[in-house]
This record gives C-alpha cells, structure tokens and sequence, in this order.
C-alpha cells in the first residue's frame, strides 16, 4: 500500500517507523511533525490531507492568474472582455511572456477588440 501512494505523490522515497514516541498530542491528529534521527523537522500528511493541500494551492494560483488576467484586459478597456480573454489564453498557450505582454501584444494585433481612447485629446 505504501508503494502505491508513493506512486501516486511522485516520490521514490518510502520510510517504515518501526518505533516512535509521541511527545506531544496524538495520533488521530491530521498532521504531524516528525523529528528525524539528525534533529531535522519534516511535516508529516495522510495522502488524503496532501491531496487538500495541493488541490487548495492550484485553486490559489488558478484565482491569482484569473486576477491578474482580469486587471491586465481591463485596463486595455476592451469592447468585450470575453472575447478578448480567449485571446489572450490562446497566446499564453504559445508564449512564455507575462500576461501584461501577451495583452499588449494582441491589442497590437486585434485592434478591433478594444476601444481606442486617444485620453490626449478628452483631456
């Protein structure tokens, strides 16, 4: 069983604790700190707990890219937000550039898709 759940978190690294002493709390706890034998501390999680752990930091960076994507359209005041974040996902699927370049990029090359504010001339 060990073997298989190693398989599944990408690790080649399985250690069976044959004796440990618990110093502080209990076993039923989710997470553990464990002290290994050269006093380094590692963070022990049940394959459950780890799934969480890693399904809540891609919901973080999935919601931080949609922000940034968000304030980076939006400030090209595009005619439809939509349109123009197809885009741009399109071009971030063939480029390595920030999301403020690739933006730029396509409102140089789809002009069509953004209002064009001459603010020189309102102001």
């Amino acid at each position: 069983m060990a073997n298989e759940t190693a398989k599944k978190l990408n690790t080649n690294t399985v250690v069976e604790c044959k004796e440990f002493e618990v110093l502080q709390g209990d076993l039923n706890e989710p997470i553990w700190v464990m002290i290994t034998p050269d006093n380094n501390l590692k963070v022990v999680l049940s394959p459950e707990e780890y799934d969480k752990l890693i399904e809540s930091l891609k919901n973080s960076l999935k919601e931080n890219l949609e922000l940034k994507l968000e304030k980076a359209i939006l400030s090209e005041f595009p005619i439809d937000y939509d349109d123009v974040k197809a885009v741009v996902l399109e071009e971030m699927k063939k480029s390595d550039k920030s999301i403020k370049e690739i933006v730029e990029k396509v409102k140089l090359e789809h002009p069509n898709l953004f209002y064009n504010l001459d603010l020189d001339k309102i102001f």
